[in-house]
Formats: C-alpha cells, sequence, structure tokens
C-alpha cells in the first residue's frame, strides 16, 4: 500500500485517503438530516470504500492489516467530533468468520485511546445468521430483525456504533435493532468508509 519500506500503510498516506466526510442517514443512505428518517440511525463515514481505500480495507480485513485497523479509529477520533456517549460498540465478527480478530472492535480500540471513551463489546450474531459478505442480490439486503443479540451491560447507556465498512446498512441496522431491545440510548454510528 504505502511506499514505505515494510509498511503497509504510513499515518500520512492513511491521512491523504481520509479526505471526504459524509453524514448519512443508514435507512435511506440520504445527507443526514434525513426528513424521511427523523429518528433514523446517522452514521459518520471519513472516505468512500473505493480504489485504493477498498484495498486498504481488504488488506485490514483479509491480509492480518490489525495495525491498520487501529490506525483508522485514532485518525477517525482525531477527525470526527468527540461523541458524548458511555461506550463505543463495535459490530460483531460473525460467528462463522474464520478471522482471527474483529477489524471493528480494533478500530473501536483506536478510537478510544484517543476520545478516553470505554468499548462494550455488548453485541454478537444470533444462532443461524448468515455472514453478510457471504449473501447476494436480495439476500444482502435483508437480515432478520433478530440477526444480533445484545448483553444487558449498555442498559441504560449511550452507545456510539462502529464498524469499518457501510455498504447497504443492514448489518448497522441489525445492531441498531439489538441496541434498542437491550434498551440502550444510540447516538449514531462511524464507519471507515462508505460505499457510494
Amino acid at each position: 500500500m504505502c511506499g514505505r519500506l515494510a509498511v503497509r500503510v504510513c499515518p500520512d498516506c492513511l491521512k491523504s485517503l481520509s479526505g471526504l466526510f459524509f453524514r448519512f442517514c443508514v435507512e435511506c443512505g440520504r445527507d443526514a438530516p434525513c426528513a424521511t428518517h427523523p429518528d433514523g440511525l446517522v452514521c459518520r463515514s471519513v472516505s468512500t470504500y473505493r480504489g485504493v481505500n477498498r484495498d486498504l480495507v481488504h488488506a485490514m480485513k483479509y491480509a492480518g492489516g490489525r495495525s491498520i485497523a487501529t490506525m483508522m479509529g485514532e485518525l477517525m477520533a482525531k477527525t470526527l467530533p468527540r461523541p458524548d456517549v458511555d461506550f463505543l460498540v463495535p459490530v460483531p465478527l460473525h460467528n462463522i468468520s474464520a478471522r482471527e480478530y474483529n477489524q471493528a472492535a480494533l478500530i473501536a480500540g483506536g478510537a478510544s485511546r484517543v476520545w478516553k471513551i470505554p468499548v462494550e463489546n455488548s453485541l454478537r450474531w444470533a444462532s443461524g445468521s448468515r455472514n453478510q459478505a457471504l449473501k447476494s442480490g436480495r439476500d444482502a439486503r435483508e437480515l432478520p430483525d433478530d440477526a444480533m443479540e445484545s448483553s444487558d451491560k449498555i442498559r441504560g447507556k449511550c452507545v456510539l456504533l462502529v464498524d469499518d465498512v457501510c455498504t447497504t446498512g443492514n448489518t448497522l441496522l441489525a445492531a441498531k435493532k439489538a441496541l434498542l431491545r437491550a434498551r440502550a440510548e444510540i447516538a449514531g454510528a462511524m464507519v471507515w468508509s462508505r460505499r457510494v
């Protein structure tokens, strides 16, 4: 990725990939605030999911790029306004994933270091739910209302959802439903990249 010797991506290159800032409604993809979904989940993103950024996300997820994820979280926290929340809640790694680490949790950890907001891994995929990356067409756009579950640790707490990429928005919406069932207040979400 990066031209520096033995470095996948340096902080300067990463910063150059995050020059676009989006605030959008996860329910419909339009700019936020959204008149159609005034109570919809609002997400902030610092880049688009294409070109070099897409390659970088793939390296982070599928080529052992743990350090990239942490750097992404730190940069996001230095770029985006600090939320007034109790916890950062990463989207969980799917049950059937072979990956040894959850990139969303690493991104949340990087942001946590800068913002001094603790990470709470309260979400998990419900048994029987399929990985979104393995779906296509209509299946990729639909998740059952109970696709995710949340522990009671976040009951009555205000949280910010964290993930790496927002494509259809369905994973973030499934997380939102689980957190609401657990009686959490959701301030919004943040992702590194948004598919546009």
